[in-house]
């Protein structure tokens, strides 16, 4: 069916709507914005009003066993370090931002409706407002679910950092520009020679940063997975403790594509991650120089489960071989590459002088 998650009863029509009601058991809900500078007032409608709409028809379908909602691993980034390290540890819980105890969700998404901020928003200083749309998208539902007493039938998603995937349907298969860290890749080897100014909370730590980018082939097992298995509540798709990068390895990696003249290094300083000191790169993507470390109990906990060892082909963890992984994602980098060059003249001499008979025989 074509409908518009913009417009009331999702823009369709009313058999429509019925036969939905009639035959839908199980709703996934991974449409939304991933836009990363748009203003709260311009994200709210397509991520917490488009969610409210969904999960509205889909608690009238008499037949609904199970709504999966994908949010992002991000939406409690607001969250401060763990201890005296740079580290934020973020459990598979919900984490209520706003600073009244007892209050109202329903009175907090009138709020941004009214204003385009909130109490909650203003509180804390989040990378982006995406991140806060997503929070408050996961207590609307769970509130929303819990008002019609099936608390039990949500399942909520939050990736980490998406990127290619790591066996299916292929090594490295990435739609251009939906893989964040691919896209800062692309900029990294068209950037002339220069100092990367990124912001952390303590420069003497900063080695210790990493990056958690999780294959998208895993995130979507994990969502099948747990899927079936009846797992509610909130699930991390993330690479966790087990195969974490250390930032400046790739940092490396990415250098080992670049062909510009110079170098081009990273020059960490004690900054707000706002900051405009910083590199436009970091300041764009905010979340560069601050590690996440994500719980991601519920998963591991199925190791050994007769349901995922009858599924051999199940990418449930990431590969621990970065190496591999990043080969794999070369012709996506000169993919995007290729798309900042239709609109930047710099990008396009860059790769006339200095990638055009590398790149011809990557792709």
């Amino acid at each position: 069916m074509n409908g518009d998650i913009l417009s009331p009863d999702l823009g369709l029509s009313q058999n429509e709507l019925n036969t939905l009601r009639q035959e839908v058991n199980v709703v996934i809900h991974s449409a939304s914005s991933i836009n990363l500078a748009k203003p709260l007032s311009g994200l709210s409608d397509v991520i917490i009003g488009a969610s409210e709409r969904i999960a509205g028809i889909a608690l009238t379908c008499p037949n609904l066993d199970r709504f999966v909602y994908l949010s992002t691993g991000y939406c409690n980034s607001h969250l401060p370090p763990t201890g005296d390290g740079i580290k934020v540890e973020l459990k598979e819980d919900i984490y209520d931002p706003n600073p009244h105890p007892n209050a109202n969700v329903m009175k907090e998404w009138a709020q941004v409706q009214e204003s385009g901020t909130s109490d909650a928003y203003k509180a804390h200083d989040f990378p982006w407002s995406y991140a806060y749309a997503k929070n408050l998208t996961e207590r609307l539902l769970l509130y929303q679910f819990a008002e019609s007493g099936v608390k039990d039938k949500l399942l909520i998603v939050r990736p980490s950092t998406i990127g290619p995937a790591q066996n299916f349907p292929y090594p490295g298969y990435n739609v251009p520009l939906s893989s964040p860290l691919t896209t800062v890749a692309a900029i990294i080897a068209l950037s002339p020679a220069g100092m990367v100014t990124v912001a952390t909370k303590a420069v003497e730590k900063a080695s210790q940063a990493f990056i958690d980018e999780v294959p998208v082939d895993v995130v979507a097992d994990r969502v099948l997975v747990h899927l079936v298995i009846g797992t509610n509540g909130c699930v991390h798709a993330v690479v966790g403790k087990r195969g974490q990068h250390l930032l400046a390895d790739w940092w490396k990696s990415a250098l080992s594509l670049r062909r510009l003249p110079g170098k081009l290094e990273l020059n960490w300083k004690k900054l707000d991650w706002k900051s405009n000191e910083q590199h436009p790169l970091p300041r764009f993507y905010v979340v560069f120089g601050f590690p996440f470390e994500f719980h991601d109990d519920k998963t591991v906990a199925l190791i050994g489960h007769p349901l995922v060892e009858s599924c051999k082909g199940l990418q449930l963890f990431t590969e621990s071989n970065f190496g591999k992984r990043w080969q794999s994602r070369a012709k996506g980098i000169y993919s995007v590459m290729n798309i900042i060059a239709k609109r930047d003249e710099k990008a396009r001499q860059s790769i006339k002088l200095y990638y055009q008979d590398f790149m011809k025989a990557k792709l």
